[in-house]
C-alpha cells in the first residue's frame, strides 16, 4: 500500500506542478495518478473516491484533448449567478452522495462525500480553463488532508501530498489570475 501511496503522491505533485504552470502535459500525470488513486481508494473503501478517479480517467482524457485543441481558450472566471449555482449543486449532492455512503462502511461518509462532489466541480472547472477552480481545489486539499489523516490506515504520504497541493492551488490562482488579466490562454 505505501509504494501505491508514494507512485501517487509522485505523479501528484509533477501533476499539480504542470497545471500551475499551464502545460497540457499535466493531463498525462493526472490520468496515471487517477488509475493509482482508484486502486488505493478501493483498497480503503473509500467509495465516493473510486467512482470519483473512474470518473476522472475519463475526465482526463477529455481534458488533455481539450487543452490541445487549435483554438487555444482563455483563462475566465465565473459569474457570480454561475457560482451561486454551483455552490448550491455542490450542497445538494454531496447530501445526496452522503445519503447513500453514510449505510457503506466508508468510515468518513461525509468528508468522502463532499471531497467527491467538489473534485467533480472543481476537475470540469480546470477542464474548461475557468480560474473559479483553484478556490474549489483549495477547500477540497485542505479537506483531503483531514480525511487522508483520519483514515483507520492514515495515508500519511496523500496527507502531505494535499498538503502541498493546497500551497500549488493558491500559486495556480495567482497565476492564473496573472495569465488571465494579461489575456494569455493555456499552452
Amino acid at each position: 500500500m505505501i509504494v501505491l501511496e508514494g507512485i501517487c503522491t509522485i505523479l501528484g505533485l509533477a501533476q499539480g506542478v504542470l497545471v500551475a504552470i499551464n502545460k497540457r502535459s499535466n493531463w498525462i500525470f493526472y490520468i496515471l495518478q487517477m488509475l493509482g488513486l482508484l486502486i488505493f481508494s478501493f483498497l480503503n473503501h473509500l467509495y465516493g473516491d473510486v467512482a470519483n478517479n473512474a470518473i476522472y480517467l475519463i475526465i482526463g482524457i477529455i481534458g488533455f484533448i481539450r487543452w490541445g485543441k487549435e483554438e487555444k481558450s482563455q483563462i475566465t472566471a465565473c459569474k457570480r449567478r454561475e457560482r451561486i449555482i454551483y455552490i448550491g449543486l455542490l450542497a445538494i449532492a454531496t447530501f445526496l452522495v452522503f445519503s447513500f455512503l453514510k449505510n457503506t462502511d466508508d468510515p468518513l461518509p461525509l468528508i468522502d462525500s463532499f471531497t467527491t462532489v467538489s473534485s467533480f466541480a472543481a476537475t470540469y472547472y480546470m477542464v474548461m480553463k475557468k480560474i473559479d477552480t483553484w478556490i474549489i481545489w483549495f477547500i477540497n486539499d485542505i479537506l483531503y488532508v483531514i480525511e487522508y489523516f483520519m483514515l483507520p490506515n492514515q495515508a500519511v504520504m496523500l496527507g502531505v501530498l494535499n498538503i502541498v497541493w493546497t500551497g500549488l492551488a493558491v500559486c495556480s490562482f495567482i497565476n492564473w489570475r496573472r495569465l488571465m488579466k494579461k489575456g494569455v490562454s493555456i499552452s
